[in-house]
């Protein structure tokens, strides 16, 4: 049977963050606590609250807890690289009609570099998601002492941006074409100067640039 893992243990995710598993630990140890149980299941709360413990006392320890994650990826690496062996062998052996055709060397060779890609993504995905943890509890902390933060945009920021103002844009395109919501827009767009100004300005702006794509485009072809 499969150990579970300390972050199983807790019931939160390996990317929770450190108050997401203080959390969890008060609601398990709570639930647990063998005072609060009857007699009958007083050994096996005993038994979890010393896992919930365990658990706590290395995912609540910031050093302790990195250390846990490089343990646990560690284990993660070896047991695929035994998988991938165990596959590399199976493949020797269903090979055994064509043995002279079959070169092991080589196909542990592919295996082992299959191993390393996907070592260096878990590695990759890990550290971008520990990063964002540090990042996202260091900047709670500045605003814990009142300081102002501001956060720079990152590519997947922008990208949801960018996504957020095309949903909207498709949104406003579709209700344009109902007739009671064109009628509305329509009307609330000629009673407010202000918006009416905004929009004849963003109007001109995308008409400009679309005019000056065209024109260029035209102008490669002449």
């Amino acid at each position: 049977m499969k150990e579970r893992t300390l972050y199983e243990i807790l019931e939160v995710s390996e990317n929770a963050s450190a108050e997401v598993i203080e959390k969890a630990y008060k609601v398990l140890a709570k639930k647990y606590h063998p005072d609060l149980q009857t007699q009958e299941e007083k050994q096996n709360a005993e038994m979890k609250m010393k896992q919930i413990n365990e658990a706590y006392e290395v995912l609540g320890n910031e050093e302790k807890r990195r250390a846990y994650d490089r343990k646990l990826e560690q284990e993660r690496n070896s047991q695929n690289y035994n998988t991938m062996n165990a596959e590399v062998s199976q493949n020797v052996n269903n090979s055994n009609n064509r043995a002279e055709d079959f070169d092991y060397e080589k196909e542990q060779l592919k295996y082992k570099k299959k191993l390393q890609k996907e070592e260096e993504k878990q590695r990759k995905k890990m550290q971008e998601n520990l990063n964002k943890e540090y990042e996202n509890a260091y900047y709670d902390y500045l605003r814990s002492l009142g300081y102002k933060v501001k956060r720079k945009w990152s590519k997947e920021n922008i990208k949801d941006f960018f996504i957020v103002i095309l949903i909207m844009a498709i949104i406003i395109t579709a209700l344009w074409f109902i007739p009671p919501t064109h009628d509305w827009m329509v009307s609330f767009y000629e009673q407010n100067p202000i918006l009416k100004t905004i929009i004849d300005i963003i109007i001109a702006i995308i008409t400009g640039i679309f005019k000056g794509i065209w024109e260029f485009i035209t102008g490669l072809f002449q």
